[in-house]
């Protein structure tokens, strides 16, 4: 089966916040051993957003999250193939969904800043956040309090031949070089590693292979999943998260 990647390598954003900082105590309490969101939307309900034939897996991506959160919010919202690539072409200048031309990618923040200033499916987000990817315990912490991490992976060639024999993505001696980066929303995790949406379908994979192809992540802020989900919002500076929200948007 086919694939795409197409993320291309980590942007700063004077838009970008860091997650270490609305944490309320320098030690927080830990996030919970395990959490899954991803169960609200059936193994086969996720669709590929293109991602099989155009390198927009960071838009793919975005829908995926925008799913999540809307299925845990009230009724399940899916992007259209057309929303997706109209939200490539803006962050992809010059691509064209007809004749391919300059399909060469695009960043994490790029597509964030789409998303927080065009929106997606009439979803919109306040703000992101990004994480110490090489801090597990921040990354769960992310994925358990904003429902989802979007994370940048330097996808090596053995990831690819074990998501066409339905393995989880672990380290392999021989990974047979990097085909190139890829975005995927991490919408779950236990002590063993983490689950995440990608292509389609639902993709395991171990903290050992996170540590060592994961290059960033970020957690996208929408304000009603914050509020709807009490108990995350507890272990926030939710005042002063709101405040950096409004002066990036102002």
């Amino acid at each position: 089966m086919p694939y795409k990647l197409g993320k291309l390598s980590p942007k700063w954003s004077d838009k970008t916040l860091l997650l270490d900082g609305y944490l309320k105590a320098s030690a927080p309490p830990p996030p919970p051993s395990k959490s899954f969101y991803e169960y609200k939307i059936p193994a086969t309900g996720w669709g590929m957003m293109k991602n099989a034939t155009f390198g927009c897996c960071t838009c793919a991506c975005a829908g995926h999250e925008v799913m999540n959160r809307s299925a845990h919010s009230g009724t399940v919202v899916t992007p259209t193939d057309a929303e997706i690539l109209s939200m490539y072409g803006t962050i992809c200048p010059g691509f064209n969904p007809t004749t391919d031309a300059n399909d060469n990618g695009a960043a994490i923040t790029d597509a964030l800043n789409y998303m927080l200033t065009t929106g997606l499916a009439g979803h919109k987000i306040d703000g992101w956040a990004q994480i110490d990817q090489t801090d597990i315990g921040t990354v769960k912490q992310g994925i358990y309090l904003f429902g989802s991490v979007n994370i940048g992976v330097q996808l090596p060639n053995s990831a690819m031949d074990q998501t066409n024999a339905g393995q989880a993505w672990t380290v392999l001696d021989d990974d047979g070089g990097i085909d190139g980066g890829h975005c995927v929303a991490v919408m779950g995790y236990g002590a063993e590693g983490a689950t995440c949406v990608t292509w389609g379908q639902l993709q395991q994979l171990s903290w050992e292979w996170f540590s060592k192809y994961c290059d960033e992540a970020y957690a996208e802020i929408a304000m009603d999943w914050v509020k709807a989900n009490g108990e995350a919002v507890n272990s926030l500076d939710y005042t002063t998260l709101q405040a950096d929200l409004a002066a990036i948007k102002a």
